[in-house]
C-alpha cells in the first residue's frame, strides 16, 4: 500500500476509535424519572420510547462523531463495526452483537433505529455487517467464530420475521420502512402521511428486506458446513427471497417498482382505489436491490444442491409466474452459484445509468440522485402544490428531517461501498465476459471487477492529495489544503458535495466514512471470503 493510503488509512480508523463514547440508558428508569426531582408528567408513559422498557443499555459504543452525533444508529453503527474489524475485530464483534442482545432487541425482533425513536426502521445491514467482520476475522486471525456467527444468526432472523409481520402489512411481500436512513432521498416525507392520500411502496424497503434474508442465506451456508441442520432454516429463507423478489417485480397493484420506459427502479403510490403511479426519480434507491444478490461457491455441494431442489419445487408450483421471478441466475462462468433479484440484463440496464458522467458518475464516486434532475426536476403537484426533487449536490436546499443531511446529489460513502461489494458478487458469477461502462472511460466497456476498482479508487481518492496538490474533501479552503500544520489532518465527513468532493454534514462522522480504509487496503474487492 503507498505511504499516503497508508496516512489515510490509519487516520479513518483512529478517529473512528476516537468516536467511542459511554452510553447509559435505561428506558423504565427514564420514564420514571430522576428520585430527587419532580415526578414526570404521566403522558411521558405514552410517549417516546415508551414501547420500549426493557432497553438498558451501559455500555460503550461507537457513536457516529462523538462530538456533533453523540448518539447511536443501528445502520451507521453496522458500518462501523466493518470497518474496526480491520484493527479490532473482538470488539468489532461485541459491537454487533450490541443492539441485538435482550437488553436492546425488542421482544418482538425489532432493532432499536437511533436514540429519539427506537421503533423508526434503519436499513437492516446488521446481518451483512455480521457477515463482514466474520470474514475480516478469519482473514486476520486463521480462525473462523463460528459462535459469534451463530449468536448473530438466532437475532437476525428474529429481525427479519419482525419484518416480515410488521413492515409487510398487507402479506405482499412489499415492505415499507418509512425513514429508513435516507432522510431527504424520496419527494415525500417517508416518515409522514402522504399529502395525496394513499400509500408510498418504497422500492428500498422491499429491496433491503430481500437483501436481509440473502445475507441470512450466506450465513446459514457457512454455519452448515459444521451443522448440517441450519440447512433446514435454507428452505425458509429461499422461499422468503422468492416471495420479495416477486414482490419487486410486480410492485403495488400492477404497477412494477421496475419501469419499462426508464429501465430503473422507482418508488410507487397506490391509491385508495387500487389505481398506481410510479415516481420517476432517479436517485439512489435503484441500486439497493442489487446488494440482495449472494454467489456460492459451486464447492459448497450440500448447499447449492438444496437451493436447487428448492427452486425447483418453486418452479412447479409456481410456473405461471416463474418466467418473470427468478432468484436463481443462469449462465455464469461454472464457479458459482449465485441467487439475486436483479437480473443480469437489468444489472445493465442500471449501471448504465449509474456510470453515466452525465447522471450518477461524479468524479468522486456515485451521487445520491441523478445528475439529470438538475435541469429537469421532479414534480409532483398536490392541491396546488408542488413538491419537487432536484439535484443538490452540497447542502440540503429544504427542511425535511431538519435540513442537515442531503441525499439529493451528494456522494454517500456506505451506498457507494455496498455498490463496489454488489459488483464483486456479480463478478464472481459473471466472469469478465459480462462488460459495462468504464468509470474511467465512458466510451468503453470493462468487466464487473475493474469497474468496481476503478469505483473505489474514486472514492478513497477524496482524501488523497491529487495531481494539482489538492484533497478533493478539504473543498476550496485553501488554508486547511496548503498550511503545513493543517494540510495532512484529514476530516473524514458524513457526506461529500456530488461535484466537486468537498465534506459536507458533521466533518468528523469518521463513522461510517472509515469504511473507506477498507477501500484503500483493498481497492474494489472487498469479497473478504476470498481476499
Amino acid at each position: 500500500m503507498p505511504s499516503a493510503d497508508r496516512t489515510q488509512r490509519i487516520r479513518a480508523l483512529a478517529g473512528l476509535l476516537w468516536c467511542k463514547q459511554f452510553y447509559n440508558y435505561r428506558v423504565r428508569r427514564w420514564l420514571k424519572g430522576d428520585p430527587a426531582q419532580p415526578v414526570p408528567p404521566a403522558q411521558r408513559w405514552a410517549g417516546r420510547n415508551s414501547d420500549w422498557q426493557h432497553f438498558a443499555l451501559t455500555d460503550v459504543i461507537l457513536m457516529p462523531d462523538a462530538w456533533e452525533y453523540p448518539w447511536f444508529a443501528a445502520w451507521d453503527l453496522a458500518f462501523h463495526c466493518v470497518a474496526l474489524a480491520l484493527i479490532d475485530p473482538d470488539l468489532a464483534k461485541q459491537q454487533v452483537l450490541l443492539l441485538l442482545q435482550s437488553t436492546a432487541q425488542h421482544p418482538h425482533g425489532q432493532i432499536p433505529a437511533y436514540e429519539w425513536a427506537f421503533g423508526d426502521a434503519n436499513p437492516p445491514v446488521h446481518a451483512w455487517a455480521a457477515w463482514q467482520v466474520y470474514q475480516l476475522d478469519r482473514m486476520r486471525t486463521g480462525v473462523a467464530d463460528r459462535e459469534f456467527l451463530a449468536a448473530v444468526y438466532r437475532s437476525a432472523s428474529l429481525h427479519a420475521m419482525w419484518w416480515l409481520n410488521q413492515k409487510d402489512d398487507r402479506n405482499r411481500g412489499v415492505f415499507g420502512g418509512g425513514f429508513l436512513g435516507m432522510d431527504n432521498i424520496g419527494v415525500f416525507d417517508r416518515a409522514q402521511p402522504l399529502p395525496v392520500g394513499g400509500s408510498l411502496v418504497q422500492v428500498d424497503g422491499t429491496a433491503w428486506m430481500a437483501a436481509l434474508i440473502m445475507h441470512l442465506l450466506e450465513i446459514t451456508v457457512e454455519l452448515s458446513r459444521d451443522e448440517p441442520g441450519y440447512l433446514q432454516m435454507f428452505g425458509r429463507w429461499v422461499w422468503d427471497a422468492w416471495l420479495v423478489a416477486n414482490a419487486l417485480e410486480k410492485g403495488a397493484g400492477q404497477v412494477s417498482f421496475w419501469n419499462d420506459r426508464t429501465d430503473f427502479y422507482h418508488d410507487v403510490i397506490e391509491m385508495a382505489d387500487g389505481t398506481c403511479q410510479s415516481l420517476e426519480v432517479f436517485s439512489l434507491q435503484a441500486i439497493v436491490p442489487l446488494f440482495a444478490g449472494i454467489a456460492i461457491p459451486l464447492a459448497s455441494t450440500d448447499a447449492v444442491a438444496t437451493v436447487n431442489r428448492l427452486l425447483d419445487e418453486l418452479r412447479c408450483a409456481y410456473e405461471h409466474t416463474d418466467r418473470d421471478v427468478r432468484i436463481r441466475l443462469d449462465g455464469g462462468d461454472g464457479t458459482h452459484l449465485m441467487l439475486a433479484v436483479v437480473r443480469p440484463e437489468r444489472l445493465a440496464d442500471i449501471l448504465d445509468r449509474i456510470l453515466d458522467p452525465e447522471q450518477f458518475l461524479s468524479p468522486h464516486g456515485v451521487r445520491s440522485l441523478s445528475l439529470w434532475h438538475r435541469e429537469h426536476p421532479f414534480v409532483y403537484a398536490v392541491d396546488g402544490d408542488d413538491h419537487s426533487v432536484s439535484y443538490t449536490p452540497a447542502e440540503s436546499s429544504t427542511r425535511m428531517f431538519g435540513g442537515n443531511s442531503n441525499w439529493r446529489g451528494p456522494v454517500w460513502m456506505p451506498m457507494n461501498f455496498l455498490l463496489v461489494q454488489a459488483l464483486n458478487a456479480y463478478a464472481c458469477f459473471l466472469g469478465d465476459s459480462f462488460s459495462i461502462p468504464d468509470p474511467a472511460d465512458p466510451a468503453g466497456r470493462v468487466p464487473l471487477a475493474v469497474a468496481a476498482d476503478r469505483l473505489a479508487r474514486r472514492l478513497s481518492g477524496l482524501f488523497v492529495r491529487g495531481p494539482d496538490g489538492r484533497r478533493p474533501v478539504l473543498g476550496d479552503n485553501d488554508y486547511f489544503q496548503n498550511d503545513p500544520h493543517w494540510r495532512d489532518l484529514i476530516p473524514f465527513h458524513e457526506y461529500f458535495d456530488g461535484d466537486t468532493g468537498r465534506g459536507l454534514g458533521a466533518s468528523h462522522q469518521t463513522g461510517w466514512t472509515a469504511t473507506v480504509a477498507l477501500l484503500l487496503q483493498f481497492r474494489g474487492d472487498l469479497r473478504f471470503d476470498r481476499s
